[in-house]
């Protein structure tokens, strides 16, 4: 089970753009694209500057508890008979 899922919300907590939050919009190996973040402007023949949605590294971005406006880590709880959840640690609130 990851930690850190497609349409989570995120804070980034170092960086350029640190201290924005918003929601991971896709996971590719260790890099996490974020919706609004890292976008850079590319020049393309025909069809002028273009932005494109560049990767973060997971490690640079955070779970962000929406009620709290917050950051924390995440862990795997185990409940009963082996089911698995994610809880928010600093809260000790269910994902």
């Amino acid at each position: 089970m990851k930690k850190l899922r497609v349409e989570d919300p995120v804070m980034v907590i170092s960086g350029k753009f640190k201290g924005k939050a918003s929601t991971i919009e896709n996971i590719v190996g260790d890099k996490v694209f974020v919706k609004w973040i890292n976008e850079a402007k590319r020049a393309t023949k025909g069809k002028g500057f273009l932005k494109k949605h560049l990767p973060i590294h997971i490690s640079n971005v955070m779970y962000y508890v929406e009620t709290k406006k917050k950051p924390s880590k995440v862990k795997i709880d185990v409940v009963k008979y082996g089911k698995k959840t994610r809880m928010a640690t600093k809260f000790k609130t269910k994902i």
